[in-house]
Parts: C-alpha cells; sequence; structure tokens
C-alpha cells in the first residue's frame, strides 16, 4: 500500500519540471515525471497516480489529446491538474469541459499550486 500521495507531472519544459518535482517532494509527496505524453502514458499503465500536473503544449501528443483519453487510459477518477502558458479564458473552458478539475497559469505560483493540490487530494 502507498504511504505518500502520488503525483505525475507532465511537461516538455525541463524547468517546469524541476521546479514542480522539487516543491512536490518537499512538501512530502511521491512524483514521477514525464516529459512526453507517450512517457506519461507507460506509468499509468503500470500504476494510476492519484493526482496528475499537465501542460498543454507538449510534442506528438498534446495535453489537450491527453485530457481526450482519460476513459481509455481508466483515469477518469485521477485529478488532473492543467499547468500552461495558454491561460485564456477559452483554454481554461476546453480543459474544463475535458475533464480537468482545475488551472494553474504559468510561470506557477508555488503556494497556489500546493493549495490546488492539497484541494483536489482531499475529494
Amino acid at each position: 500500500m502507498k504511504s505518500k500521495k502520488q503525483i505525475l507531472i507532465i511537461d516538455d519544459s525541463n524547468t517546469a519540471l524541476l521546479l514542480m518535482e522539487y516543491a512536490l517532494n518537499e512538501a512530502g509527496y511521491e512524483t514521477l515525471v514525464a516529459a512526453t505524453v507517450k512517457d506519461a502514458i507507460g506509468f499509468i499503465n503500470r500504476q494510476i497516480p492519484d493526482l496528475i500536473m499537465l501542460d498543454l503544449s507538449m510534442p506528438e501528443i498534446s495535453g489537450y489529446d491527453f485530457l481526450k483519453m482519460k476513459t481509455e487510459l481508466h483515469i477518469e477518477n485521477v485529478p488532473i491538474i492543467v499547468v500552461s502558458a495558454y491561460d485564456s479564458t477559452e483554454s481554461v473552458e476546453l480543459t474544463r469541459n475535458l475533464g480537468a478539475v482545475d488551472f494553474i497559469a504559468k510561470p506557477i505560483r508555488l503556494d497556489s499550486m500546493m493549495d490546488k493540490i492539497r484541494d483536489n487530494l482531499k475529494k
């Protein structure tokens, strides 16, 4: 049985990955990092995480396309928080319509990110 909540971070920006991974590890979460959606699917096929942090602008398979794959990947009940610089009203609305539970605009404010993660892991 897992003792720590596991969070999968999907982002092609090494800087964003390192920042989120460090902050989440410091807060006591177990993290998995994936630079592509394909890598993330590999993790998900081995073990379903407790929460997913997802960038929208990704090579090959976008974050939008990943959200459309929730049922196929059996992660309909896993909260997905989108983390993106594309924070227009349309982007936020589209990601919510595709099943994201929250949206964090880049550059990331760590205090706000941690609040949103805690709130969504309680549900």
